[in-house]
């Protein structure tokens, strides 16, 4: 019996004893129990905590470890497992390029979350001052710093594997153009985002007009911006078609109210008493809604077929929804007011004349 005990031990797997590859993955598997174990009462001791005060901290240092993924753990619990039985150097070199691939990529993790959260404070800072074009701002570069910190893993992961990055850049030379010309529009949506956030043309929240495309801001990425429209749908511009369009702005974010005008024509047999009448009316109308802003009403043409006035307001609202709202109740008042008034509208009609002679 012990003879085959011995035999077995010293069976050579891969040139490395078997009983080394058993106390590897013994001493594996109980770093990383271990490991996890404290990860977890960690968080829900960090968790509860973060309940009962009223700083912030503590749950930004909860998102950090909550980050911590299992596959950090893991290749750490097998660095640790193969560095304590002293494995040859050419596994031992494989192993702790593997670790420092992950442990580059958790920092990455860690960068990024730290820079999202300082990034959502001063955005909700200045998302409750109103100011979208800071909130604007924050969001390209929320995204800038992402994929800037991304670059700096690739690089320290390829340096650590021994890949010389300055030949690297250097010996790209034709292949480093043909690449940069695959990828012209995507620089070129890159740096729209970034004139977007200096220039402020747009922001969040703002009523846009592009070409035959109409709606709200939602969001604007490092390659495109996101719209919707008035009946509910997302559209889709990319950065640089935004900028080599013409765009009207009704700038949401800084406007404080919206002008509408109307046309409003009444038959030519209305009598001048009433037809004098027809300024106060409309002017009585606008000045009873609160919500808008009397500019004026004015007899401005002999039409074909009408006495055209001209009614123009004031709307104390940056929102096109509540624009088409209140447009909405000024027709139905000024037609329920005419009606009462015995004010005929007018509509295209011709009449024809007979002669007997003829």
């Amino acid at each position: 019996m012990n003879y085959l005990f011995n035999e077995g031990i010293a069976i050579v797997l891969f040139g490395y004893p078997v009983w080394k590859w058993l106390l590897a993955i013994l001493i594996t598997s109980l770093f990383y129990l271990l490991t996890t174990f404290i990860k977890n009462f960690a968080e829900r001791k960090l968790h509860n905590f973060s309940k009962k005060t009223n700083t912030n901290i503590d749950d930004y240092l909860y998102e950090v470890l909550s980050s911590v993924s299992k596959i950090f753990i893991f290749t750490s619990s097998l660095y640790v497992g193969i560095i304590f039985v002293g494995a040859s150097s050419t596994i031992e070199g494989a192993i702790s390029n593997i670790f420092l691939l992950v442990f580059f990529w958790q920092i990455a993790k860690w960068a990024i979350l730290i820079s999202k959260i300082l990034f959502a404070k001063y955005k909700k800072d200045k998302t409750e001052q109103e100011d979208m074009h800071a909130v604007t701002a924050i969001n390209g570069l929320t995204a800038l710093s992402k994929f800037i910190i991304w670059v700096i893993f690739l690089m320290l992961a390829l340096d650590n594997l021994g890949v010389d990055i300055t030949a690297l850049v250097a010996g790209l030379g034709i292949g480093g153009l043909a690449i940069a010309l695959a990828a012209q529009s995507i620089l070129g949506d890159l740096f729209a985002s970034l004139t977007i956030m200096i220039d402020k043309p747009i922001a969040i929240g703002d009523y846009v007009v592009v070409d035959n495309f109409m709606g709200n801001v939602k969001a604007i990425g490092i390659k495109s911006t996101k719209l919707e429209s008035l009946t509910g749908e997302e559209i889709i511009i990319s950065n640089s078609d935004l900028l080599n369009s013409r765009l009207r702005n009704y700038h949401q974010s800084r406007m404080k109210k919206r002008r509408s005008s109307m046309k409003i024509g009444v038959v030519y047999e209305t009598d001048f008493i009433k037809l004098k009448r027809v300024q106060d009316i409309l002017k009585e109308i606008v000045k009873s809604n609160p919500k808008t802003e009397y500019i004026r009403a004015i007899f401005v043409d002999f039409g074909d077929s009408s006495l055209d006035f001209e009614l123009t307001y004031n709307v104390l609202s940056p929102d096109y929804e509540t624009l088409t709202e209140i447009n909405h109740e000024i027709r139905l008042k000024i037609f329920e007011t005419f009606e009462n008034e015995n004010l005929q509208f007018a509509y295209p009609t011709r009449t024809i004349h007979i002669s007997k002679d003829a």
